[in-house]
């Protein structure tokens, strides 16, 4: 039996196995095994590679993908807010490989990735679905794209994705887990767990190797959640829904998440504040360039990302920058004083000026 013959069978049997005392450490064992095998069959796909034009180089400040069904309009929103020129058709599967192009918008250059449409089973392969999932997982947002005469497919897409570890719209979840060498499984949870027990969370430590260790739980998580800390490899991603084709059916119709955008992509309507809100979801900040001959460059902003520090700047810069960084000097609102000597750690934020200083 394959692995994915295995991953569908333990799917139907979690389906039919009611959650009570009698079975929780059962639920805990086939949730754990899942995810083991569905980790083996995204190794089998990397390894594979992409290739036949799914292996983009990202580029510009961020990259976002564009996913959903087949004729959902991916390729016409493409060709309305980038520079690309993606086919455009009223039939499935027009996309046949990934192709980018560049949205301009508030100073930031924002790479954008239309790949072939998701279907359910994709992250089983049907469709080259794991070559399109293993582009998605590599963004820094998702735009979902939802056909407004078709209900349900936001589910399928979240479902597709979270089976190759890509966590939409989700934080990791906050648990903290301490090998020990000895004294057996300890677990510390600072609010009332309702979603999963205590005979779920050992199954699951036992099947990953985890007989002794402190675990400190501190919010009410699932199994799922458990298992996404010890296999280290999710992706937590922002995402942006937006329903296609409104001009159709007079808005976002019932049954779609309630945080969509309505648009069309056709007729060019609500894709100022898609933009927006793509912008806002990356949280963009502007950094300003000082140099001893220009002074302040207030033209052309370098755009980071909040959180970002000295570090990330100097990727931003030629290489002779990293290679012979010695300090970097910096005024506004990251500064303690005006003009800061700080080391590559100092994190920036958004309108500071920065100055390097090379060995």
């Amino acid at each position: 039996m394959s692995a994915e013959e295995r991953i569908k069978e333990i799917t139907e049997e979690l389906a039919k196995t009611k959650r009570h005392k009698g079975t929780e450490h059962h639920i805990g064992l086939l949730l754990a095994r899942r995810a083991k095998l569905q980790r083996e069959v995204m190794d089998k796909a990397s390894k594979k590679g992409g290739g036949g034009g799914y292996d983009i180089k990202k580029q510009g400040d961020a990259t976002v993908v564009i996913v959903g069904f087949p004729s959902a309009g991916k390729s016409t929103l493409l060709s309305q807010i980038t520079d690309a020129k993606s086919k455009v058709g009223a039939y499935e599967f027009t996309t046949l490989e990934c192709i980018p192009g560049i949205m301009k918008y508030r100073g930031a250059q924002m790479q954008v990735m239309d790949i072939p449409g998701i279907i359910e089973g994709a992250q089983e392969g049907k469709g080259r679905g794991r070559e399109v999932l293993s582009v998605a997982r590599k963004a820094d947002l998702i735009l979902v794209l939802l056909d407004a005469t078709k209900r349900g497919q936001y589910e399928v897409i979240k479902r597709e994705l979270g089976e190759v570890g890509i966590r939409m719209g989700e934080r990791p979840p906050d648990i903290s887990l301490k090998r020990d060498v000895k004294g057996g499984i300890h677990i510390i949870s600072a609010r009332k767990l309702t979603r999963i027990s205590r005979q779920e969370i050992l199954a699951i430590l036992n099947e990953y190797g985890v007989h002794n260790a402190t675990v400190t739980i501190r919010e009410d998580i699932t199994g799922e959640q458990l298992i996404d800390v010890l296999e280290k490899n999710r992706v937590y991603v922002e995402e942006v829904i937006a329903v296609n084709k409104t001009d159709l059916t007079g808005g976002v119709p019932g049954g779609f998440p309630k945080n969509s955008l309505a648009i069309s992509a056709e007729e060019g309507e609500g894709l100022e504040e898609l933009r927006e809100e793509i912008y806002s979801k990356l949280e963009f900040i502007q950094v300003f360039t000082k140099t001893r001959t220009r002074g302040v460059d207030r033209e052309e902003p370098m755009m980071l990302k909040k959180g970002n520090n000295i570090g990330e700047f100097l990727k931003k810069l030629p290489k002779d920058y990293r290679k012979n960084f010695k300090y970097g000097l910096v005024w506004g609102k990251s500064a303690k004083f005006p003009g800061q000597r700080v080391g590559a750690e100092h994190k920036l934020r958004d309108g500071d000026i920065v100055y390097i200083v090379k060995k």
